[in-house]
């Protein structure tokens, strides 16, 4: 028994057709060759291959070369074994899926929500705390670099978290209920790997400023009011993404929906005659990242299309 229904019946059908082919390779040889130590050694050895060429998966490619052995040695004094070994396999993987079926095991999706809506909280206050340090000379703006690294691990999280309940979903009785839902989370998961780059992008720009760079008041204010923008979509797309039922927020009055004016403004302010070629290139960055940022958040999540059931995917 796996921890979810799909796992045990793709692990299940895997142990079973290694066990059937590994009998079957041990027949052979059996008949051929007889019982030596050269001729278990290439059992040992074909029934490797033979596992891998078959695609049996991980738990059948094991069974092969196991069946076959045990087969082969203990088929010569047991009378009967190689067809007990067979049908004790198919009781033990039809008992798995059947008590996952009776006993149905979580989806496990809120821990799904939860990872997403954490990295969505991380980037927006990641964003907000640059934005007060840009407005106050003498802070220290290498300190977000850190921070911005441990989005890389929040998103990962994320990513594994989407993946376990889609799995778990899987033939589960509650798939159909529950799968336009984790359908979304994993699309959010896609754009919040897109989002992941740019936003460490912000950070290791002004890390690597020179030390006590600090921009003009006129270059300030329209970044700092450029990432607040972007930080109010990253919470506005947090509750799209993982609230049940959330509609979209979108139109003037939306969160952020003035960034790309405020992206606009911040770029006229760095070409300024006054600004320093340095200071403009930080500040270019800074906002083209942020409204990179701004453009996967607002857009609707790429939801895949489901994928159409193959006999091969039992295997993967």
């Amino acid at each position: 028994m796996q921890v979810t229904v799909w796992e045990s019946v793709s692990r299940g059908l895997q142990r079973v057709l290694g066990v059937v082919v590994g009998v079957l390779v041990a027949f052979g040889f059996a008949r051929v060759a007889g019982i030596h130590a050269w001729s278990i050694a290439l059992v040992v050895f074909v029934s490797i291959l033979a596992g891998q060429a078959l695609r049996l998966g991980q738990q059948g490619s094991v069974q092969v070369p196991v069946s076959a052995l045990l087969v082969l040695v203990l088929g010569a004094t047991t009378g009967g074994y190689a067809l007990d070994r067979v049908v004790d396999t198919a009781i033990g993987a039809a008992c798995g899926i059947l008590v996952n079926l009776v006993v149905v095991p979580p989806t496990r999706l809120e821990d799904a929500r939860v990872a997403v809506a954490d990295f969505g909280r991380a980037l927006a206050d990641l964003l907000r705390q640059v934005a007060d340090d840009l407005g106050t000379p003498g802070r220290e703006l290498s300190a977000h670099l850190s921070p911005a690294r441990g989005l890389g691990v929040k998103v990962t999280a994320a990513d594994q978290a989407v993946s376990r309940t889609a799995t778990a979903l899987r033939w589960h009785p509650a798939g159909r209920r529950d799968r336009p839902e984790v359908e979304k989370l994993v699309g959010a998961t896609k754009a919040a790997i897109l989002v992941e780059r740019p936003a460490r992008g912000i950070a290791r720009a002004l890390a690597d400023a020179p030390e006590g760079w600090s921009p003009p008041p006129s270059l300030a204010e329209p970044l700092r009011q450029l990432l607040l923008g972007v930080a109010d979509e990253g919470g506005a797309w947090t509750a799209r993404v993982t609230s049940p039922g959330h509609g979209d927020q979108t139109g003037p009055d939306a969160p952020g929906s003035g960034t790309a004016e405020l992206y606009h403004r911040a770029l006229l302010a760095a070409r300024a005659p006054e600004v320093q070629p340095e200071t403009a290139a930080i500040v270019s960055a800074i906002a083209l990242d942020a409204q990179r940022i701004s453009g996967e958040l607002r857009g609707d999540p790429d939801v895949p299309p489901p994928a159409p059931f193959h006999w091969r995917s039992l295997f993967a």
